[in-house]
């Protein structure tokens, strides 16, 4: 008899125990973002997912652009809010992850050391920057109007032979003029 007590009064004990147990919070983190303009555009582009191709380690005998990955692809600008003036400066935002081993590039791959390097008409965009797009500077946009930029993206290496590693660069552009 005593071992079935022992057996019925084990579970009651866990659960008593238990009841004390604090149990762990799961936190949230929202990132809220904006930006106030004299006027913007709505942005489309030609092609959303750029491959720039795979390269072999033994082929990148320096660090730099590796120029065999470069593509071009285009920014349409569209439905601008309102016209804009002679001297009016377009700027494009281009929000993504740089590669911590040079933050001129983007890369949001922990640990690598290749990263995808832009252009916009000829000038380099940065990660979490604004790029002036110079090249639109003798365009006025009207209300309604619409404009493109030329675009490139390649790989650029930080380092010679660089390790095995995977290059993924999600960027969000975003144009306003003022």
């Amino acid at each position: 008899m005593t071992f079935n007590k022992t057996l019925l009064l084990a579970p009651v004990a866990a659960f008593i125990m238990s009841v004390g147990t604090a149990q762990a919070a799961t936190n949230a983190q929202v990132t809220i973002t904006g930006q106030i303009a004299a006027a913007t555009c709505d942005l489309n582009v030609t092609n959303s997912n750029i491959d720039l191709g795979t390269v072999v380690s033994s082929d990148v005998t320096v660090a730099g652009p590796i120029a065999t990955t470069s593509k071009d692809f285009t920014l349409n600008l569209s439905n601008c809010t309102q016209d804009g003036e002679t001297g009016t400066v377009v700027s494009m935002l281009s929000k993504g992850t740089a590669l911590a081993a040079n933050t001129n590039y983007f890369n949001n791959v922990d640990g690598g050391t290749v990263g995808v390097q832009l252009t916009a008409n000829g000038q380099a965009v940065k990660p979490n920057a604004s790029t002036p797009l110079t090249a639109l500077a003798g365009e006025v946009l009207t209300a309604g109007g619409s404009a493109q930029v030329l675009m490139n993206a390649q790989l650029n290496s930080t380092v010679a032979k660089p390790a095995t590693q995977q290059i993924e660069a999600p960027i969000t552009f975003s144009v306003a003029y003022n």
